[in-house]
């Protein structure tokens, strides 16, 4: 991809959004007679600028106090900066969007915040949840797959449970309809009492209830940019 390709992707990406369709023709006007000559800056004419702002019936070329308005809300922006004004017109110096800062965020600025999402809801997410149980019922550690496999709340909704990542697990059908509403330290002991947890499957389970409330059963962060990407 060559440089030009790139700046013109990025203002089409990153820019135009941030753009009204009066500042995108006077940006690109200013673009094509700095940049595209090998230059940065113009003076620019709120009077005899030809802005390409389309033919159809219902369009109609910017006015002059427009032009200014557009001109000086181009700079607010950080999409240009006004130099000087004179008899020749202003003179402004057009930055690119990577110039423009906080336009183009840094992977780490646009990394999901993965507390926000509704693991119980969006069934897109069950995949990722069952890799992190690595296929295997949170409770009972039998081998499920998403058409086996239920998603639970480890704190109950009715007890103040939410759907993110720290109380949604995925379990086998046994252990989803046996626990319902009971709180899960219950729930693991009577799986211990009637032996299908043994002591130290009992104690590992414990464990594993602590570190997923605590936030450290993460999900693939990958796959669930993969997702929503």
């Amino acid at each position: 991809m060559t440089e030009l390709e790139q700046i013109l992707i990025e203002i089409q990406d990153f820019l135009v959004p941030e753009l009204d369709t009066y500042e995108q023709a006077v940006y690109q006007y200013i673009f094509r007679h700095t940049f595209l000559k090998g230059k940065r800056e113009m003076y620019f004419s709120t009077r005899t600028a030809e802005i390409g702002f389309g033919s159809g019936n219902k369009s109609s070329k910017p006015a002059m106090n427009t032009r200014s308005k557009k001109i000086r809300s181009l700079e607010t922006k950080g999409a240009i900066k006004i130099i000087e004004r004179s008899n020749k017109g202003i003179l402004v110096y057009i930055y690119l969007p990577s110039e423009i800062h906080g336009l183009i965020k840094t992977e780490e600025e646009t990394q999901l915040d993965i507390s926000e999402l509704d693991f119980y809801k969006d069934k897109r997410l069950l995949p990722i949840i069952l890799k992190r149980e690595n296929y295997r019922c949170f409770y009972t550690g039998r081998i499920i797959d998403e058409n086996s496999c239920y998603l639970d709340h480890v704190v109950p909704q009715s007890n103040g449970g939410d759907n993110g990542y720290k109380n949604i697990v995925a379990s086998c059908y046994d252990a989803n309809s046996t626990k319902n509403d009971k709180d899960v330290e219950q729930f693991l002991r009577e799986l211990y009492q009637e032996g299908l947890l043994a002591l130290e499957d009992f104690k590992v389970v414990k464990e594993k209830v602590v570190k997923l409330q605590n936030g450290e059963l993460l999900p693939d962060i990958q796959l669930i940019k993969k997702v929503y990407s």
